[in-house]
């Protein structure tokens, strides 16, 4: 009885024992275990140095600093060189919009319903009751306004009248113009010794090709051919008039010029 108790006893303290070495194994195995942990921590934290580094030869997709622009290599190609001794590009203030020649100092000759006025910009036509205001003069054309509050019937307010052509215009009052440019010159172009001639209008007349010239400012109208006919530039003589295309070729001494109906010719 007394060998039965000793051996319970026996067990019961290997028991005893072997529980006590499996408490301290266990709590041997979770003191190393966070240990590890912050191994792999630190580990961790110095990573990004090693994955910057592998950004530099592979992908950057993942690095964080790849869209730091501070990193970023300038595009050289967005700057364009320039010449230093190009000009600058520099606005006309005084320019014209259009395709003639300044206005400044034109003076043109034109007839309204055959009536002939000499007009500078700003001037009113015909005398008595204004219908236009020249609006602009250029080396080959003249701008006329419609004035009074009124319109053109197609409902302009402007019409141009080319060099040598007349222009027929009805306004929406009814009332109806003929303007034509004979002549556009410099008014300050001339001087007390030159002179200037021009071809007013070229037509037919009974089969016979009719001239009227304008000489300093005087009119010779209907020359023929063969005319002769004393200016205060001399004698000048008609040698040929050509209907069709409105020239006449005039000799002046031994000089012979030929004009255009409306050109200006300063001598």
């Amino acid at each position: 009885m007394i060998k039965n108790r000793r051996t319970l006893a026996y067990v019961a303290i290997a028991l005893i024992v072997g529980a006590a070495l499996a408490l301290a194994v266990a709590l041997a195995s979770s003191r190393t275990t966070p240990s590890s942990t912050s191994s792999t921590a630190v580990h961790t934290r110095t990573s990004p140095s090693l994955l910057a580094e592998t950004a530099v030869t592979g992908s950057t997709s993942s690095d964080p600093l790849s869209a730091d622009p501070a990193r970023e290599q300038p595009l050289l190609d967005k700057f364009v060189s320039k010449d230093p001794f190009t000009p600058l590009a520099t606005t006309n203030a005084t320019g014209s919009g259009g395709g003639g020649t300044s206005t400044t100092g034109l003076t043109a000759k034109i007839k309204v319903n055959g009536t002939s006025y000499s007009v500078v910009k700003g001037d009113k036509v015909p005398g008595g009751s204004p219908a236009f205001q020249v609006s602009s003069i250029t080396s080959s054309d003249v701008t006329f306004a419609v004035i009074n509050d009124t319109t053109t019937k197609s409902g302009d307010t402007s019409v141009t009248a080319d060099l040598g052509g007349p222009v027929k215009v009805t306004l929406k009052n009814g009332k109806s113009y003929v303007l034509s440019v004979i002549s556009i010159g410099n008014s300050g172009s001339g001087s007390t010794s030159g002179h200037t001639i021009s071809v007013l209008s070229v037509n037919e007349t009974n089969g016979t090709a009719l001239a009227t010239i304008q000489v300093d400012g005087k009119t010779y109208s209907d020359k023929k051919v063969g005319d002769v006919f004393s200016t205060s530039w001399g004698d000048i003589k008609v040698i040929a008039i050509n209907v069709s295309a409105q020239t006449v070729t005039v000799m002046h001494g031994d000089q012979t010029i030929t004009l255009r109906a409306g050109q200006v010719v300063s001598k």
